[in-house]
């Protein structure tokens, strides 16, 4: 639940990060290119050569997935900059002057540039309507695309969706609305209760409705109107009430810097942290630019409110699993395999075969998530195998049931890499008589379909897979292993028509199978064993 900033432009196992990193499962790292008190010295960032060594190095020494964030939005907030050897992008402002083309193009541009350098979340875009035009902090230095809440959703949203292409979690900012205020929260604090307005709102409505955004940054600004008592990132009306209650939004939300001197100056730590988790923050931002706090005080102050009863466990145990599911589905890759209308038609086909369902579709619910190995030992020939869409002649065991090739929703890489080979709530043919209601699973692996050579990097990302799934579709209630699928058949599940297909199966092997479950116990998955 914390994201904390650091200084240095390299790290070893040595450096405080790291240790912090290790010790304490940071949920990431923020990283900055200059001191903020001392504009000359440099602080994270340097050139993309030394960023680069940088990223990988604290993707390598964190035990799991972990977020490395930036504020790169363009024009003067820009972490990346030109003199630094990065491609230069414009501001909100003037992003917003041109073509929807020409936006996208750039932004698909900075996109692939973060992804380069090892960034996996930006702070952007902002959401703020430029209403003031007095305002310093957002219109002053050109960070919002206009006046027009539809004008402001839509070049936002090209970004989001560049970002996204590119495996990047966009952070929409500031919620609910910066743009009318007077003053900077980085200083002090902003009341704006008689400027601010509904209608900045209105970019969050269009696009939480769209189901584009995945996290919200919280503004340290005070509305009366919003709260009487507290800021927006310390108020539960804000929060939990407005925000996730009224709008609907079901992802997580980010403080922004808790070391701003609006929170900081009125707040201690210990209030602070206590009151933005209590209101539904599920990341606390430490720039630990402005000020400086250890993550070991950060932990050990929230530690005691949480044995204090103060904070709610649950509120811990419900941050971290929406953080989970963000930092899963950032880190799933697209690979698609080949799906026109003829496989389409042939799924169709294979469905009303085996089930005696004339199907309009080849849309699932998702109730039962199988694990299998590829029982081949590397990634390209796995994937080329699933990749066409007629069954290779080699596969006469089945060849009779249908020509639809075998195929599977994911595949995960023997390094833990997981790729998306289509989407998980259509059809795909890997089980016998479970295929309209299952998600399927593919490990690279299984030497000569007996050998259980499934890697560790596996059973670590079929959990986190198997976590991810089941929060998306809560309506999964079994996880199998394939060599289990026959014993499904007692279920509502199994709907198989021909009593004489059934084939013997050994993937993904009982010690993985053993390992992912206990790795998902908290779930409650139904097995068969």
């Amino acid at each position: 639940m914390l994201i904390v900033g650091f200084d240095g432009q390299s790290v070893n196992k040595n450096s405080q990060i790291v240790k912090d990193m290790q010790k304490y499962h940071l949920g990431g790292v923020i990283l900055f290119d200059v001191n903020y008190h001392n504009r000359s010295q440099q602080k994270n960032i340097a050139s993309p050569k030394q960023l680069q060594k940088l990223t990988a190095a604290l993707k390598a020494f964190s035990p799991e997935p972990i977020f490395i964030a930036v504020d790169q939005e363009g024009g003067k907030v820009a972490r990346l900059k030109p003199k630094y050897g990065f491609t230069p992008i414009p501001s909100a402002f003037n992003i917003a002057k041109m073509p929807l083309q020409k936006a996208k193009a750039l932004y698909q541009t900075q996109s692939q540039m973060l992804q380069q350098n090892g960034i996996n979340c930006n702070f952007a875009p902002v959401l703020d309507l430029s209403v003031n035009p007095k305002n310093k902090v957002i219109v002053g230095l050109e960070r919002s695309f206009g006046k027009s809440p539809k004008k402001v959703a839509k070049y936002a949203e090209l970004l989001i969706d560049t970002q996204t292409q590119h495996n990047i979690i966009s952070v929409c900012k500031h919620f609910p609305g910066h743009g009318s205020s007077l003053g900077d929260s980085h200083k002090g604090f902003v009341d704006v209760s008689n400027t601010w307005s509904k209608k900045e709102l209105e970019p969050y409505k269009i696009l939480i409705k769209k189901h584009k955004i995945d996290a919200i940054m919280t503004a340290h600004i005070f509305n009366k109107h919003l709260d009487p008592l507290y800021p927006a990132t310390l108020s539960y009306k804000v929060n939990t009430q407005l925000l996730r209650n009224e709008l609907g939004f079901k992802g997580v939300i980010i403080s922004d810097d808790m070391q701003m001197r609006a929170i900081s100056k009125y707040y201690s730590l210990k209030d602070a942290t206590t009151l933005a988790i209590n209101a539904g923050v599920d990341i606390l931002l430490f720039g630990n630019q402005l000020s400086h706090n250890s993550v070991k005080e950060i932990v050990e102050t929230i530690f005691t409110q949480v044995k204090s009863g103060k904070i709610p466990l649950q509120k811990i145990i419900n941050a971290n699993k929406k953080i989970e599911y963000l930092l899963t589905k950032n880190s799933i890759i697209p690979k698609p395999i080949i799906f026109t209308a003829k496989r389409k038609a042939m799924t169709k086909a294979y469905i009303k075969k085996h089930y005696g369902i004339d199907a309009k579709n080849i849309t699932i619910e998702p109730k039962i998530i199988v694990l299998h190995w590829t029982a081949v030992t590397n990634f390209k020939d796995s994937y080329a195998r699933l990749y066409p869409e007629k069954l290779f002649s080699d596969r006469k065991d089945i060849a009779s049931a249908s020509q639809l090739n075998v195929s599977a929703h994911f595949l995960v890489d023997r390094d833990g890499t997981i790729y998306q080979l289509m989407p998980d709530d259509r059809v795909a043919r890997h089980v016998i008589g479970l295929n309209y209601s299952s998600i399927g699973v593919e490990n690279v692996g299984g030497e000569a379909n007996k050998k259980e050579d499934l890697t560790p990097a596996q059973v670590a990302a079929n959990i986190r897979l198997v976590k991810y799934l089941k929060m998306k579709y809560p309506d999964i209630h079994y996880l199998i292993g394939h060599y289990e699928y026959k014993k499904m058949q007692t279920t509502p599940l199994w709907l198989e028509k021909d009593a004489s297909y059934r084939t013997t199966k050994a993937d993904p092997g009982k010690k993985f199978m053993q390992a992912v479950r206990k790795g998902v116990s908290s779930l409650h998955l139904k097995g068969v064993e």
